[in-house]
């Protein structure tokens, strides 16, 4: 049996040299003009609604990004060192309107949809799906899976 590792963010950083793609600590405490890199494939592992929520500098006008409504990054392995591509994101809101998305190639996801909370999510990949155990109230899913935190769950697939 293939043991397979879904993690909404990442466990302890890696101490591998590349950054781009892996679990760093110093994504999460990044603010406003402090963070590298850009695009959807920035900053794996970091707390994206910090800049990109409400209330976050990514809302100004002319700053490139947006509002997300959710976002987080998939990792295929407890040290944060794998990101899980192309993996379905699947978020139901409370009022049962079902947002799908897919993974990137640094294991980043997000929306910029309405969603009415409180949301439960899960992960699906190859057919096997790992769902959060409970609502939550927050759609910055990598400010609770964090690279020094929980990170995710097991499972045991085909």
């Amino acid at each position: 049996m293939l043991s397979l590792l879904l993690l909404l963010a990442c466990a302890p950083k890696s101490t591998g040299d590349d950054t781009s793609t892996t679990c760093n600590e110093t994504n999460e405490s990044c603010t406003s003009g402090t963070c590298d890199g850009e695009g959807g494939e920035m900053l794996p592992g970091a707390n994206c609604l910090a800049c990109h929520g409400a209330a976050g500098a990514g809302k100004e006008e002319g700053e490139d990004g947006g509002t997300f409504t959710a976002a987080g990054t998939a990792f295929a392995d407890l040290d944060g060192t794998a990101p899980l591509v192309d993996a379905t994101v699947r978020i139901t809101d409370a009022g049962g309107a079902v947002v799908t998305l897919t993974t990137n190639s640094v294991g980043n996801f997000y929306t910029s949809q309405p969603l009415t909370f409180p949301i439960d999510a899960e992960v699906e990949v190859n057919g096997t799906v790992q769902a959060m155990g409970s609502s939550v109230s927050d759609g910055g899913c990598n400010s609770c899976h964090a690279c020094a935190g929980s990170a995710g769950g097991k499972l045991t697939g085909p």
